[in-house]
């Protein structure tokens, strides 16, 4: 049950941080998420993080 909640919370973390990167980066927000994402001197879960979030910014924009 917390799962839904957490899930539900994080979703809209990473809706404010998009729109926060949103307005920092602009029109080169996607080749930013996209080289974060692909980044190997992050570790797994920071690639992942940016991942989810190319994912919601491609669905979004």
């Amino acid at each position: 049950m917390f799962t839904l909640f957490e899930n539900k919370e994080r979703n809209l973390r990473d809706q404010r941080e998009l729109q926060n990167l949103q307005l920092r980066y602009g029109h080169d927000l996607l080749d930013i998420l996209q080289a974060r994402a692909n980044d190997d001197e992050l570790d797994y879960r920071n690639r992942t993080h940016w991942r989810r979030l190319l994912k919601l910014a491609r669905r979004s924009f």
